[in-house]
């Protein structure tokens, strides 16, 4: 089948169950790291990943390129893996060796030769999935390129916790995701049958000349990211940058879906674009729900935040719920604006994608900086939400250029309104119920959860169309089975 004809709906189905499957095992793995570290470990480790995945952002520019070559239509991917994996052994290479140079000359704790080896383990591996995965989504699959990321998922969390057990701490839990990695890796390359060959100046000129736009995408784009955990490590400490982690993967979730989406949906897009096809009503759709989740999400962590902190993390997490309700809000801008950037990269304009990027960019340090000198670690997160407005609104600049129309399907107001009626209805029942254990606080938050896709199944004809849609192929095939 041509990736010009590929079922978003399916493969978005397929992306969301691995990425909800993911985040499960991730925050179980983040609940008991917390437990057992404190907030100051945890904030370590994640200084540390977040050096590592910075780093890698060069490799995942590349795999971003290479997916999209070779989801065009009529191409052979074998060349495009090899120029992929070329480039990420040279990097890897020049970064190892630049590593230890420099490392005697920086003001490193004693342990900094296990952090740096850590890091480079991580950098390795994860640029060599990405390649790989990437390669494999691009040529058609990329639901179930995300159920590889899934399985990476769960043999990262068995191997950290092997590795924290025997008390190897922050240095362990880097090599357990390094180790886990590459056994996917490997499971990757192997499923995909793609066999790398020797390159034509043609196919290396095809991967630089998106490459040049999709490498410094993702190092701004991830500079922008760490820019947060940077500045409130600055202002506020390492317990902030641990309240901040912590906050921000309870409301990972709300992007799960957005991201399910884009994945198939850049995929289409290039497919559809190399045939000088429109992918407007393509995009327009995965907007509607780009923020099913993310709504709800914001308005539940509105209703019950300190609850919410206090019951997942621990006593000592208790007043970050401040944190919480903002990562919340601005991760509503964040998550509608997956799927732009997706389709917009897909139609072949990833220097558009690169502008936004560093426009968000631009404008946040020096705010960031301003607000975080006054008000600290809650100043960081406000001028944050201010950089994703902005990055939406310039996007949907964008999409009136290439679309000839900004893309603001009316299903998202329905979903505004239902958010809205869980968070009233939640405030009240929170009165009654006494949340000082696990039971209670699932308890409110499946009551919210029904509360709201009840509301929005009521309100919205559209909500009941794509539903059927989606799910009813797969109920076919279970009965088939059954």
């Amino acid at each position: 089948m041509s990736t010009a004809e590929l079922d978003i709906g399916r493969e978005a189905l397929l992306s969301l169950v691995a990425k909800l499957t993911m985040s499960v095992f991730g925050f179980i793995g983040v609940i008991i790291f917390a437990r057992v570290l404190g907030s100051a470990g945890v904030g370590r480790y994640y200084f540390a990943l977040a050096v590592a995945i910075s780093l890698v952002r060069v490799p995942a520019g590349i795999a971003k390129a290479i997916q999209k070559r070779v989801s065009e239509v009529d191409k052979s991917p074998e060349e495009f893996l090899a120029v992929g994996l070329i480039a990420h052994i040279v990097y890897l290479g020049v970064v190892g060796i630049l590593a230890f140079l420099l490392a005697p000359y920086l003001p490193l704790e004693e342990v900094a030769t296990e952090e740096i080896l850590g890091i480079l383990l991580v950098l390795g591996s994860v640029g060599l999935f990405q390649i790989l995965n990437k390669l494999y989504a691009g040529i058609g699959n990329p639901g179930a390129s995300l159920w590889f990321d899934t399985l990476r998922s769960v043999f990262t969390l068995g191997f950290q916790l092997a590795l924290l057990w025997i008390g190897m701490e922050a240095f362990g839990l880097l090599v357990g995701l390094a180790a886990a990695t590459v056994l996917t890796a490997g499971m990757v390359a192997f499923t995909s049958g793609v066999r790398p060959s020797v390159p034509t100046r043609e196919t290396i000129r095809s991967t630089g000349e998106f490459a040049r736009w999709s490498v410094p995408t993702a190092m701004v784009g991830d500079l922008y990211k760490r820019a947060d955990p940077i500045l409130i490590g600055i202002f506020a400490g390492a317990s902030a940058v641990g309240f901040y982690e912590t906050a921000i993967r309870l409301v990972l979730p709300a992007s799960q879906l957005a991201a399910s989406i884009s994945n198939p949906l850049h995929v289409k897009s290039s497919g559809r674009s190399s045939l000088g096809e429109d992918v407007y009503n393509d995009v327009a759709n995965a907007m509607s729900y780009a923020g099913l989740f993310a709504i709800p999400i914001f308005f539940g962590a509105l209703a019950i935040p300190d609850v919410l902190m206090r019951t997942f993390y621990g006593k000592e997490f208790g007043n970050a719920g401040i944190a919480l309700v903002g990562i919340a809000l601005f991760y509503i801008f964040y998550t509608y604006q997956i799927p732009l950037e997706a389709a917009i990269s897909g139609t072949d304009k990833p220097e558009l994608v690169f502008r936004v990027k560093l426009v968000g960019l631009v404008g946040f340090v020096p705010l960031g900086i301003g607000l975080a000198k006054f008000y600290g670690f809650p100043g960081v997160i406000a001028a944050t939400l201010v950089s994703e407005l902005l990055m939406f609104l310039v996007y949907q600049y964008i999409c009136h250029d290439v679309f000839d129309q900004v893309v603001l399907p009316k299903p998202i107001g329905a979903q505004i309104v239902s958010g809205v009626i869980m968070f009233t209805l939640l405030t009240y029942v929170e009165k009654l119920l006494l949340l000082d254990t696990w039971v209670p606080v699932i308890s409110l938050v499946g009551i919210g959860a029904i509360v709201y896709f009840t509301v929005l199944s009521i309100m919205s004809s559209h909500f009941r169309l794509t539903a059927r849609s989606v799910f009813s192929p797969l109920v076919r095939q279970v009965e088939q089975i059954t």
